[in-house]
Protein backbone atom coordinates (compact mmCIF):
# COMPACT_ATOMS: atom_id res chain seq x y z
CA UNK A 1 0.00 0.00 0.00
CA UNK A 2 2.79 2.43 0.89
CA UNK A 3 4.48 2.01 -2.47
CA UNK A 4 1.22 2.77 -4.30
CA UNK A 5 0.73 5.92 -2.23
CA UNK A 6 4.33 6.98 -2.83
CA UNK A 7 3.85 6.60 -6.59
CA UNK A 8 0.55 8.50 -6.49
CA UNK A 9 2.12 11.33 -4.51
CA UNK A 10 5.11 11.46 -6.84
CA UNK A 11 2.88 11.57 -9.91
CA UNK A 12 0.69 14.28 -8.42
CA UNK A 13 3.68 16.42 -7.45
CA UNK A 14 5.13 16.13 -10.94
CA UNK A 15 1.96 17.77 -12.31
CA UNK A 16 2.21 20.83 -10.05
CA UNK A 17 3.63 24.14 -11.21
CA UNK A 18 6.40 25.80 -9.19
CA UNK A 19 4.00 28.02 -7.21
CA UNK A 20 1.94 24.99 -6.21
CA UNK A 21 5.06 23.03 -5.28
CA UNK A 22 6.24 25.89 -3.06
CA UNK A 23 2.85 25.99 -1.29
CA UNK A 24 2.88 22.22 -0.85
CA UNK A 25 6.40 22.35 0.54
CA UNK A 26 5.25 24.85 3.18
CA UNK A 27 2.51 22.45 4.28
CA UNK A 28 4.82 19.44 4.32
CA UNK A 29 7.47 21.36 6.24
CA UNK A 30 4.99 22.30 8.98
CA UNK A 31 3.60 18.75 9.14
CA UNK A 32 7.06 17.22 9.55
CA UNK A 33 8.41 19.59 12.18
CA UNK A 34 8.39 18.02 15.61
CA UNK A 35 7.82 21.26 17.47
CA UNK A 36 5.90 23.99 15.72
CA UNK A 37 6.14 27.31 17.47
CA UNK A 38 3.23 29.68 17.15
CA UNK A 39 4.37 33.20 16.34
CA UNK A 40 3.21 35.70 18.94
CA UNK A 41 3.84 39.19 17.57
CA UNK A 42 3.57 40.72 21.05
CA UNK A 43 6.71 38.80 22.03
CA UNK A 44 8.57 40.27 19.03
CA UNK A 45 10.42 43.43 20.13
CA UNK A 46 10.53 44.95 16.63
CA UNK A 47 6.78 44.43 16.16
CA UNK A 48 6.00 45.98 19.55
CA UNK A 49 8.30 48.94 18.80
CA UNK A 50 6.58 49.52 15.44
CA UNK A 51 3.12 49.37 17.04
CA UNK A 52 4.20 51.84 19.74
CA UNK A 53 5.61 54.17 17.06
CA UNK A 54 2.38 53.99 15.05
CA UNK A 55 0.27 54.57 18.16
CA UNK A 56 2.35 57.57 19.23
CA UNK A 57 2.07 59.06 15.73
CA UNK A 58 -1.70 58.57 15.92
CA UNK A 59 -1.90 60.27 19.33
CA UNK A 60 0.16 63.21 18.03
CA UNK A 61 -2.15 63.57 15.01
CA UNK A 62 0.57 62.63 12.51
CA UNK A 63 -1.60 59.86 11.09
CA UNK A 64 -5.36 59.53 10.95
CA UNK A 65 -7.47 56.49 11.51
CA UNK A 66 -9.90 55.24 8.88
CA UNK A 67 -13.43 54.32 9.99
CA UNK A 68 -14.20 50.63 9.60
CA UNK A 69 -17.15 51.31 7.28
CA UNK A 70 -14.77 53.11 4.90
CA UNK A 71 -12.26 50.24 5.05
CA UNK A 72 -15.04 47.75 4.29
CA UNK A 73 -16.35 49.87 1.38
CA UNK A 74 -12.86 50.28 -0.10
CA UNK A 75 -12.16 46.54 0.31
CA UNK A 76 -15.37 45.60 -1.48
CA UNK A 77 -14.63 48.00 -4.32
CA UNK A 78 -11.09 46.63 -4.70
CA UNK A 79 -12.39 43.05 -4.69
CA UNK A 80 -14.96 43.91 -7.38
CA UNK A 81 -12.23 45.47 -9.55
CA UNK A 82 -10.11 42.32 -9.22
CA UNK A 83 -13.06 40.09 -10.08
CA UNK A 84 -13.89 42.15 -13.15
CA UNK A 85 -10.25 42.05 -14.32
CA UNK A 86 -10.19 38.25 -13.96
CA UNK A 87 -13.52 37.85 -15.76
CA UNK A 88 -12.52 40.18 -18.60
Amino acid sequence: MRQILDVQLHDAIEKLNSRQKKALWGIVKVMTEEETEIYDPWQDASFVAEMEHEYNDYKKGKIKSIPFDEVRKNSKEAAQKLKSKKAG
